[in-house]
């Protein structure tokens, strides 16, 4: 097989341990660094990432058998070379395949296809795009929806920077990026679906889709946010934000499959059919006229779930609201004792911060 090859280098006076503080960085997002010689290398998918210290610089090198994978690790090393060494994004240039991309090459454009309120509060968004294999698989269910200003009826789609890292439109003509579930996807058809949470308080992803009609365009970016890893007996929980993810966990989920789901919706008008292995039973959980992301129904819900006898594998996702977030990886970690590997907790959003600001936070 040919590989696709590329390679940068910063300048620094601390390289060699600016490449441990990465080496650190990537293990704390779950990535397996190895030490080879001088070199430390990770597996990345289909591709291969290496980066070391030398004469004063750090060196870093990449290599994929295809574009979308080649620049997926491009852009791991570059975020991680610039984070460490709070450099500029001129200082990091790519030399080798790949170089002359004028736009990432796993942007797609999404056309609508259709629009149905599921509920009152949730809307489902069917998308034709094309080449959509990337995205049609069930490890990573999220991807990054792209959207122009309202009026924009030809946007400024992103490009490249030379360090790989992707560059925007400013101004009147800028994008808002919003992360999203893709509810379902047939690759080979070339459609997916978005399930959006509308609100009063409406971001621009809610905001969009209020008013989406068929042939409007959008932009798209991922996938990431990986899923839960199945287990013999599962616990899901989440907000209205997470219920299309957990929606699609659990019908994915192997017949077998023992455990509980908790959904916490505004009222019975937001309940959904729900598709899951027998042995995992659904729990709706109401909040009424409570706020989003102001009820304990979550949390207290997970303190009276009676565990099974210490058999077999065990597993827990979330995805709330940052408070309830931390307070279920707190509960997760110090009361039940579970390992990382047997947890995923995810701060969806944040009381009065747009994503870009809590994420940032």
């Amino acid at each position: 097989m040919t590989l696709l090859q590329a390679r940068t280098c910063v300048r620094t006076d601390q390289a060699q341990a600016m490449v441990e503080t990465i080496v650190e960085h990537m293990r704390e997002h779950d990535l397996a660094p190895q030490r080879e010689g001088a070199r430390w290398t990770v597996a990345h998918d289909l591709g291969l990432a290496s980066l070391w210290a030398q004469d004063g610089s750090i060196h870093a090198s990449a290599s994929a058998p295809g574009i979308e994978a080649l620049q997926d690790i491009k852009l791991m090393l570059a975020h991680l070379i610039l984070e460490a060494t709070q450099s500029d994004d001129a200082a990091l240039v790519w030399d080798g395949d790949g170089s002359a991309l004028q736009r990432p090459p796993a942007f797609r454009v999404l056309r609508v296809l259709a629009v149905q309120s599921l509920t009152p509060h949730l809307r489902r968004v069917r998308f034709a795009g094309n080449d959509l294999a990337r995205y049609a698989q069930d490890e990573n269910i999220h991807c990054k929806l792209i959207f122009p200003q309202p009026g924009i009826t030809v946007p400024e789609w992103p490009t490249l920077s030379p360090s790989g890292m992707p560059r925007f439109p400013q101004g009147d003509k800028r994008l808002d990026v919003r992360t999203y579930t893709m509810r379902a996807i047939d690759g080979a058809a070339g459609w997916l679906d978005v399930d959006f949470v509308l609100h009063a308080d409406a971001g621009p992803g809610s905001a969009w889709a209020a008013q989406a009609g068929v042939g409007q365009e959008i932009g798209m970016s991922g996938p990431g946010g990986r899923t839960a890893a199945p287990a013999d007996w599962m616990l899901l929980a989440g907000d209205d934000t997470a219920l299309p993810a957990m929606l699609r966990i659990a019908a994915a989920l192997p017949a077998a499959t023992r455990g509980q789901v908790f959904a916490e919706v505004q009222g019975p008008q937001d309940q959904l059919p729900v598709v899951a292995p027998p042995g995992l039973k659904w729990h709706w959980l109401h909040r009424g006229a409570a706020a989003p992301g102001t009820t304990s129904l979550l949390l207290d819900a997970l303190r009276g779930v009676q565990w099974p006898a210490p058999a077999g594998t065990r597993f827990v996702w979330a995805g709330a609201e940052f408070e309830a977030a931390q307070a279920i990886r707190h509960w997760a970690r110090e009361t039940r004792g579970l390992e990382k590997s047997e947890q995923l907790i995810v701060s969806y959003w944040r009381r009065g911060m747009a994503e870009h600001e809590f994420k940032k936070a």
